[in-house]
């Protein structure tokens, strides 16, 4: 029968501390109220009993060191063990970043606690001083209650910064781009409207030409035979007839005030050129994101249809090992789509369902209901189909596809296998029917990867999809050429 255990939150690296010491006396607690300048510490030991009142460390290496150098000598004079000691503190800032990365470098356990439950344990929960809120934290830690989350690590550490720096991008080009239409709107209005004017919308020909002291007036100004040599040049399909048409629309739209056009070409042009910059980033990142979601088990992800590079690196980056990951039915509160329920009464009680949580991981929130909505749309037959069915019945596809997702994206991560439909993956199943959808699918998931500029690193013999693939073609004796 399967263990069970009312305390599910638990972490299970301060649990093995300890279980190792085996006499709670035997374990010291660092809690750590972290600060820019001067972090107060405190220690004490398992049974909450402290052993060194708080007191100040310098937010340097000479901090580190001269922290490090008392807990030894604290552990010397009480019989701790070095192995039984571990360190916490509050999810901070970028602040104290490095001196978490310095301690851990040092082989250190270092715990974050929710400053939201931190507080709960407060004795005073009127005050607010560095003494409440190292008892606070202390309380949190003893009851094993840190996170030790494997995403603040290794890759998945350094691919979760690249994947959020991307997402601060494009929020900040969106806003750019918003800026731009206010602009055109008056400089000339409806040209980014493609029905209008016959120009893509932020195409490489729309940005070049509202970089040069764009203008209805201007428009109407340049020859044809010119203005048509340009669009060409920036890959504007049909140049001849896009000026055409162009020129017509300028002439026949308000124009502003002659002595408001010059502040606006100033205006139009340095938003522009920032919206490029933007887009040079992102185009740039987007390759540095692909190469190292290749060297995880995230990268197979992407063998789903409707899953591309960027949602695959953004689930994964949250989500962290998949070995040392909680529970799914921690993942998925931990992700924000699973309802509130409230139940009393007894037995004979109703059971009723609230709204989702707002506490939870937002951004891995996003990427996952993102992704669940794609595979609505582009997923496979039985994805969709699926997801077509919960919505006819009144349910919010787009979270139970989510759920669903999850499941799908741990157990891939964990067996490193791509995606195969239920008739393929059942014992049945026979080996041609099987290769012939790896040889059907093989294309569209090379495509992924080469449009991200990383085919050669994904397929390299000792990344993920690499090992994948060399089984694949000795176990069916099939080719996957790349």
């Amino acid at each position: 029968m399967k263990k069970r255990n009312i305390f599910q939150n638990q972490s299970q690296e301060i649990l093995a501390i300890f279980e190792m010491a085996g006499n709670r006396s035997k374990v010291m607690c660092v809690p750590m109220d972290y600060a820019k300048k001067d972090h107060v510490v405190m220690f004490c030991n398992g049974n909450g009993k402290i052993i060194r009142k708080p007191f100040s460390v310098k937010n340097s290496p000479e901090g580190k060191k001269f922290l490090i150098d008392q807990v030894t000598k604290s552990c010397r004079h009480h019989g701790i063990k070095p192995e039984h000691i571990f360190y916490g503190g509050e999810d901070c800032g970028s602040y104290a970043d490095n001196f978490i990365f310095a301690l851990r470098s040092e082989n250190c356990l270092v715990a974050g606690v929710n400053a939201h439950d931190a507080k709960k344990q407060r004795e005073n929960m009127q005050a607010s001083t560095d003494r409440l809120d190292l008892m606070g934290i202390c309380k949190m830690l003893i009851s094993c209650r840190g996170n030790c989350s494997p995403a603040q690590s290794g890759i998945y550490w350094t691919l979760r910064t690249l994947v959020r720096q991307r997402r601060k991008l494009v929020s900040i080009s969106t806003a750019v781009r918003s800026r731009i239409h206010t602009i055109v709107d008056r400089i000339f209005p409806g040209f980014l409207n493609e029905k209008k004017s016959g120009i893509f919308p932020f195409s490489k020909g729309s940005l070049a030409l509202m970089a040069n002291k764009f203008s209805a007036h201007q428009i109407l100004r340049r020859r044809p035979v010119t203005l048509s040599k340009f669009l060409a040049s920036h890959l504007v399909h049909h140049p001849d007839r896009c000026t055409e048409k162009l020129q017509e629309y300028a002439s026949q739209v308000l124009l502003p005030p002659a002595d408001h056009i010059a502040a606006l070409q100033i205006s139009l042009e340095m938003q522009v050129t920032l919206l490029t910059c933007l887009q040079e980033n992102i185009d740039h990142i987007n390759k540095e994101i692909a190469q190292y979601l290749a060297q995880t088990p995230g990268a197979f992800l992407t063998s789903i249809r409707g899953i591309g590079i960027t949602l695959a690196a953004g689930v994964t980056s949250e989500i962290g090992d998949p070995y040392k990951q909680k529970s799914l039915s921690n993942l998925v509160s931990y992700s924000g789509i699973i309802p509130k329920v409230k139940q009393t009464g007894g037995a004979q009680g109703k059971t009723r369902v609230k709204k989702v949580a707002k506490r939870c991981n937002r951004i891995l929130k996003n990427y996952v209901v993102q992704s669940a909505g794609h595979i609505g749309i582009f997923g496979p037959d039985d994805l969709k189909s699926d997801y077509k069915r919960r919505d006819a019945q009144g349910q919010h596809a787009d979270f139970g596809m989510s759920r669903r997702f999850l499941r799908m994206a741990i157990s891939m991560m964990k067996t490193s296998q791509t995606y195969l439909p239920k008739s393929l993956r059942v014992n049945t199943a026979k080996m041609g029917d099987r290769a012939g959808y790896y040889l059907s699918t093989w294309p569209k998931l090379t495509e992924k990867w080469y449009r991200a500029r990383a085919l050669d690193i994904a397929f390299d013999k000792g990344m993920p999809l690499g090992q994948w693939r060399n089984i694949i073609q000795e176990l069916y004796e099939i080719e996957l050429s790349l």
